[in-house]
């Protein structure tokens, strides 16, 4: 089998906040809206979390357990863009990486470019933290199932590397909640029994696995055993770049258009260093409020060149600049990256850019990481 390595992100929701609003490590933070409001909580910090704050929580019985914390209400737009930067920054040591979730990615040791896997981690981890900010953990073993529980088990931050050939006695011994994708309903159905370990249910026979979990037992069964019940997705190319800069007031439309610009020669040189083009750009324009507001828009052939995207990049903060106060902050996104250039077409049917905008009825949000959020936060959610 091959190694694999784990990266996790145990509080990436919770960093990102820290990170964004520039809070130091000993202010409590609690994501999902005001100490009054009507929502429940999204994530918590570990200080929080030990005051009994959980996720699923209404937002004013976490006010009134941590009193102390600071409340955010949680910006799919911050996640989105750290999430986009991580990537970037991950692919600094592999070639190639299968995001999982926004908060975990797994590598193969094949992918790792130099050194050891354990090394490459570790210098991974603190790049995470010095440039992003955000804790990691990472756990190597032959399996994925393996290399995500030894990671778990070291969060929020620290590298555990199970010994080649040892990944099933290393769950063995461990508690079901260990095990990932075993629901609490599964895990109260095999306490029933006396099942309470990793080991005591990977010795189940098929049949009863089954009898006892019913829907979905395989997949939690096969992992038990140390089995992969899926295959790598990795990808060789970042799911985007993204790159920001931050404005000094006074702004004027123009500045918002220059801003855009720059921005758009660090993405075409990027895309360059690594053969990539891109297919969509997002600009987006952060208010003094910390609210975003952002336009997307799908290039008609796949592009990297700055005199194909600095028009583009005009054009959607030209868009922008008519809603809202001033922007304090301009991010550029270029996503949907392939290795694939523009195709020659056998007839002409180049646009100017402000006017394909213009026609342009697909302007929307970006969905790649914004989507990616929302759904592990979802799941966040329901796991509590």
């Amino acid at each position: 089998m091959a190694t694999l390595l784990t990266l996790l992100l145990p509080d990436f929701v919770v960093d990102a906040e820290r990170r964004w609003e520039g809070l130091p490590p000993e202010v409590p933070v609690i994501v999902g809206g005001a100490p009054d409001g009507p929502g429940q909580v999204v994530a918590a910090c570990r200080v929080a979390r030990a005051a009994g704050v959980r996720s699923g929580m209404p937002l004013r019985e976490a006010a009134r357990l941590a009193p102390a914390a600071r409340f955010v209400p949680g910006i799919l737009d911050r996640y989105a863009e750290t999430a986009s930067m991580l990537d970037e920054l991950v692919r600094r040591w592999c070639t190639e990486v299968d995001w999982v979730s926004i908060d975990r990615a797994v590598i193969p040791a094949s992918a790792v470019k130099s050194g050891t896997p354990a090394a490459a981690a570790d210098a991974m981890q603190r790049a995470i933290r010095q440039e992003l900010g955000l804790s990691t953990a990472a756990g190597l073993a032959d399996t994925e199932v393996a290399a995500s529980v030894a990671a778990a088990l070291v969060a929020p931050s620290g590298l555990l590397q199970v010994l080649p050939g040892y990944d099933q006695r290393f769950l063995a011994p461990l508690d079901l909640r260990w095990l990932p994708g075993l629901t609490a309903a599964a895990r109260e159905r095999l306490g029933d029994r006396n099942i309470t370990t990793i080991g005591a249910f990977a010795a189940l026979a098929p049949h009863e696995a089954e009898a006892v979990i019913g829907s979905g037992w395989a997949a939690a069964w096969r992992m038990a055993r140390a089995e992969e019940p899926r295959a790598l997705a990795s990808t060789t190319l970042p799911r985007s770049l993204t790159r920001a800069i931050a404005l000094a007031p006074p702004v004027g439309s123009e500045d918002v258009q220059l801003a855009a610009e720059h921005l758009a020669d660090q993405v075409s040189q990027r895309l360059a260093q690594l053969g990539a083009f891109a297919h969509a750009l997002t600009v987006r324009v952060m208010g003094a409020d910390q609210r975003f507001r952002g336009r997307t828009f799908t290039l008609r052939e796949a592009a990297r060149q700055r005199t194909d995207l600095a028009p583009v990049a005009r054009a959607l903060a030209a868009r922008l600049w008519k809603y809202g106060d001033p922007p304090v902050r301009v991010s550029l996104v270029a996503s949907g990256l392939s290795a694939d250039g523009p195709q020659l077409s056998l007839f002409d049917l180049s646009t100017e850019p402000a006017a394909a905008l213009r026609r342009h009825d697909g302007l929307r949000t970006a969905r790649s990481f914004r989507a990616l959020a929302k759904g592990s936060l979802a799941r966040r959610s329901r796991a509590s």
